[in-house]
């Protein structure tokens, strides 16, 4: 049996390709998701994703973090640390033992310096390459 699809009432006139920011430049950035998981090794690890708040055609991306493990080196545990204090200082978000991801995270705004790298498509994304706070 064979299945039919219409599509000829699309408008594609006002589509656009998503934009990537220019590496080394300083951008504000909202939390659009969050992730956690375990990785094919079985450690754990938070990915949350981002969008540039200035810019509606912007690419979303991710920030894979590791979270602090046993069979991590001492430069890799502080590395992820850093990254996982980073994060949660530049988008003013408390660490606490029941983070409510859709209440305490998703939404939040915070700077970043970005970087640009490829996504799963080869297609450049943004990185992030540092968070940016005030001490």
């Amino acid at each position: 049996m064979s299945e039919f699809v219409d599509l000829s009432d699309l408008d594609f006139s006002e589509t656009f390709e998503p934009t990537v920011k220019p590496a080394g430049e300083q951008v504000e950035l909202r939390i659009v998701s969050f992730n956690t998981g375990e990785d094919k090794n079985g450690n754990k690890y938070i990915m949350p994703f981002f969008e540039p708040t200035d810019d509606p055609y912007g690419k979303e991306f991710g920030h894979y973090i590791p979270r602090p493990h046993d069979g991590m080196s001492p430069k890799e545990k502080n590395r992820a640390l850093l990254a996982i204090e980073g994060l949660m200082k530049s988008f003013d978000i408390t660490i606490s033992s029941q983070m409510d991801i859709k209440n305490d995270i998703v939404g939040k705004t915070g700077w970043a310096i970005v970087g640009v790298g490829k996504d799963q498509d080869d297609l450049p994304t943004n990185t992030i390459r540092k968070y940016v706070y005030n001490e």
